[in-house]
């Protein structure tokens, strides 16, 4: 009785001597190194300690809360490999919106688990939300991190995913520096968003740029989509989009409605996405003038002439393959069926194939994008065109 009465008084001061001490050349220093107790290291400003916790500020004053019991030393100089995290791996955590954490779990009870982020920081999320673990083959230096998941998959190249935008996120994709697109994910199951031209003077005169539905016939958009889970490698949704008419040509031409269901199969950084969609261009539109002969009127009368356009209808298919810790292969294609609506542009199929530079918070789309026409294109009697796809994705949030 004796005894366990000794380790019940010595235990706090056990725990309580495990806790690493702050020094004040610690906080004075510009830059330090925590080294934990898993191997990880986070750097940053060690600005003060209080009772359990050290706080830490971080590149981009981001203010990071550590544990002091999970530190085991401070120290001025960058760790060697083998002291930091040479070895170890970082386990993914995936969860059922589609959002990927990667770090080191701390510890899971009945309403919480706690999971230590590259950064040191702490996150906690409710078991019920966690779908599977992943661990990276590749060994993971944690000060720089060189495996990069594809944090933009609700994005394939023109097309969509049935994956949701992060919760509280922003996305911005820029494509060959003239399609500007923006999506915020409201939340685990709904997003937002819009898209408009921005006219390079450089560019408005090249073929890329008046000669592809991709980017010279892009009017302002407004779209938002709802997606739900279907067990663990399913996911549906429905994207809804509004097209406006902001040339101006024709007074009394209406904007153009879009819908679209998804069906994605697979996980965030593997999976194929079919879709069936229709274009509903509205009521009728202007397209010409009809001009009196000379015998009906002595003076210039202009008719205007309307049309009722067809429903557009479409499928597609979209592929995502992670290749490697900082690659994603995105193939992104459509098959208009029936008539098209479009003018001067009769394409029965666009083809694209791009790879996916992978960085923490944002990425580069390189490929090539292709129009495959039911005739030969007006202007180089060509029934194949192939154009360069050029795009930047940036991930805004926390």
């Amino acid at each position: 009785m004796k005894t366990v009465l000794f380790w019940l008084l010595i235990s706090p001061t056990l725990l309580w001597a495990q806790r690493i001490q702050v020094s004040p050349q610690d906080t004075q220093r510009k830059q330090s190194y925590l080294i934990m107790r898993d191997g990880t290291v986070v750097r940053g400003r060690v600005i003060r300690q209080d009772s359990s916790l050290i706080t830490v500020q971080q590149r981009g004053d981001v203010m990071t809360f550590i544990e002091s019991d999970q530190v085991t030393r401070i120290t001025a100089d960058r760790p060697p490999k083998a002291a930091g995290a040479g070895g170890s791996s970082y386990t993914t955590f995936v969860l059922r919106d589609s959002s990927r954490l990667e770090g080191n779990f701390i510890r899971r009870d009945s309403t919480m688990i706690t999971v230590r982020k590259r950064n040191g920081q702490l996150t906690y999320f409710e078991p019920e939300l966690l779908i599977r673990t992943e661990t990276p083959s590749a060994e993971v230096d944690s000060d720089t991190g060189r495996v990069f998941t594809n944090r933009f998959s609700p994005w394939l190249l023109s097309g969509l995913t049935a994956h949701n935008a992060e919760k509280g996120r922003f996305y911005y994709r820029n494509t060959w520096l003239l399609l500007n697109e923006f999506d915020y994910g409201i939340t685990r199951f709904w997003s937002v968003g819009a898209s408009f031209i921005a006219p390079v003077p450089y560019l408005v005169n090249m073929d890329n740029y008046l000669g592809t539905g991709l980017y010279g016939d892009s009017k302002p958009r407004l779209f938002t989509k709802i997606s739900v889970p279907i067990g663990r490698y399913v996911r549906l949704a429905v994207n809804a989009r509004y097209e406006a008419d902001d040339a101006k040509t024709y007074p009394v031409r209406k904007g153009a409605f879009t819908f679209q269901g998804l069906a994605t199969i697979g996980s965030s950084q593997h999976n194929v996405t079919l879709g069936f969609g229709m274009a509903l261009p509205g009521q009728e539109r202007v397209i010409g003038y009809a001009y009196p002969q000379p015998w009906e009127s002595s003076y210039y009368d202009p008719r205007v002439i309307t049309v009722r356009l067809p429903t557009q209808k479409f499928l597609s298919v979209g592929i995502m393959q992670k290749l490697s810790p900082g690659l994603t292969l995105v193939s992104d294609n459509r098959i208009n069926l029936g008539a098209s609506y479009r003018y001067y542009n009769n394409e029965r199929v666009t083809a694209s194939l791009a790879l996916r530079i992978d960085r923490r918070r944002h990425a580069f789309d390189l490929g090539l994008f292709s129009y495959i026409y039911a005739k030969p294109y007006l202007y180089d009697n060509k029934s194949v065109r192939f154009f360069p796809y050029l795009g930047y994705n940036l991930l805004i949030g926390n």
